[in-house]
């Protein structure tokens, strides 16, 4: 049965705006990344370069933070610690970005997509694991400035953690579903 052209050109037509949306959003979310990327990372430097000591030692979890100030060295090693959860989640942003911008043009279902978002994924989930590792390296260094002698270490884990390690999860999965249809669409084209 052949069908009218009315049905045809309106499918025709819906597939076209929806590959549309899919592109504007896609370029959206690109742009997204890099400006996230770019923020997180000048944040981070004005954290650890403005943030007042007794303030950095609070949110350390060090409790009878001495009074004195933190010195550049050790503000910069701080940094550079808050950096390495950090610079995992960017490098994930940054593939996440690639992937958006394929997709901006038109280039859906490809091995190269579902590479970037497994590498997004991975990179959330690492990020995710490194950041309780992270503060407590914080808390030890911050707490080399007591003058008592007294160390600390303060792990954390939060529901945020969870959260990361969950959604970094459902990106894999959803990589991993594109990664079969692209294998089946590859199937079917063969039969043609």
């Amino acid at each position: 049965m052949v069908q009218p052209p009315i049905i045809i050109d309106t499918v025709a037509r819906d597939q076209e705006r929806r590959r549309k949306r899919i592109r504007h959003l896609s370029r959206l979310m690109a742009v997204g990344c890099l400006v996230t990327s770019v923020m997180l990372t000048s944040a981070m430097l004005l954290y650890w370069t403005l943030t007042p000591a007794q303030t950095l030692f609070s949110q350390a979890g060090i409790s009878n933070a001495p009074v004195a100030d933190i010195d550049v060295l050790t503000r910069t090693l701080a940094f550079t610690i808050s950096m390495i959860p950090l610079g995992t989640l960017i490098y994930g942003f940054l593939n996440a970005r690639r992937c958006f911008a394929a997709f901006a043009a038109g280039q859906i279902f490809s091995s190269e997509q579902v590479k970037r978002l497994k590498a997004f994924s991975i990179a959330a989930a690492v990020s995710g694991l490194l950041k309780p590792l992270a503060g407590a390296a914080l808390s030890v260094l911050l707490s080399f400035s007591n003058l008592t002698g007294r160390r600390t270490l303060a792990l954390n884990i939060g529901s945020d953690t969870l959260i990361v390690l969950i959604f970094a999860g459902t990106v894999a999965v959803i990589a991993w579903v594109m990664a079969e249809a692209i294998d089946i669409s590859d199937e079917n084209k063969q039969f043609v």
